[in-house]
């Protein structure tokens, strides 16, 4: 396993054609398969961390929130779940009982955890940990820059690191998150923002009533970026942990 993924991380298969040819796969044969997994589990997911977040603050956001509210459905979405970063630390361990792995966790460049990835069952549960400053509500997630050249992938151990210049944080203001109430998709309860549209206009832009194939987090709806730091890191964990590490 840390044979392939040393050759994955290697600049070789990251640049021109390889690149090309590794996305491609990725996006026609793995993540249509992931999406039917989570469609087969998407209810248990979201109930059980409906209990888990009990008492905290917590919404279901994104690409979710917009194919529900947008197309009517949620088939062939991931899930991208939203909590509080102060009620998070309270519940976090929780998880674990539940079942749920640790599979990656994203760092801005001052080491803070700004998203954790779960595995479920096969499923990929992305939590986004939203900060709460003077009444503002941010909420951050982590990717290349456009055309990134100072990118370094490394396997350390159980980890493999993905750091350097052009790896960044990007965060966005979601204000609505302060206002929210209850929402049914067929047998699925979730929480949801008040005002959707504004939500959903704050991560999109005034576009997002429109499909749009092309959409990048990274360069739309800019007047509403107010976070953005170079040197993020990722660390994916190879074999996934029923437990934080220390350091985290």
């Amino acid at each position: 396993m840390n044979i392939f993924l040393k050759i994955k991380s290697s600049k070789f298969v990251n640049t021109g054609i390889a690149k090309k040819i590794k996305d491609f796969i990725y996006f026609k044969l793995i993540s249509p398969s992931g999406e039917k997994k989570t469609d087969k589990y998407r209810k248990e997911i979201i109930d059980k961390f409906a209990i888990i977040c009990n008492k905290c603050n917590w919404q279901l956001l994104s690409g979710s929130l917009l194919k529900y509210y947008r197309d009517g459905t949620m088939e062939g979405q991931d899930l991208d779940l939203y909590v509080l970063e102060s009620d998070f630390e309270k519940i976090k361990d929780r998880f674990f009982e539940f079942g749920f792995k640790l599979k990656q966790v994203f760092l801005n460049n001052e080491g803070k955890i700004t998203e954790y990835k779960f595995l479920y069952k096969g499923v990929e549960v992305d939590i986004f940990l939203v900060l709460e400053d003077k009444n503002n509500y941010i909420a951050c997630f982590t990717l290349e820059k456009p055309n990134a050249k100072n990118i370094e992938k490394k396997v350390v151990g159980n980890m493999q690191i993905i750091s350097g210049k052009d790896y960044c944080t990007y965060g966005r203001f979601m204000n609505e998150f302060k206002n929210a109430k209850s929402y049914k998709y067929k047998d699925i309860k979730f929480r949801g923002p008040k005002n959707i549209e504004k939500m959903l206009c704050d991560q999109y832009g005034a576009e997002w009533k429109v499909p749009n194939a092309d959409y990048d987090p990274r360069i739309s709806n800019k007047e509403n970026m107010p976070v953005f730091m170079e040197n993020a890191k990722g660390i994916l964990f190879i074999k996934t942990l029923n437990y934080y590490p220390d350091n985290f």
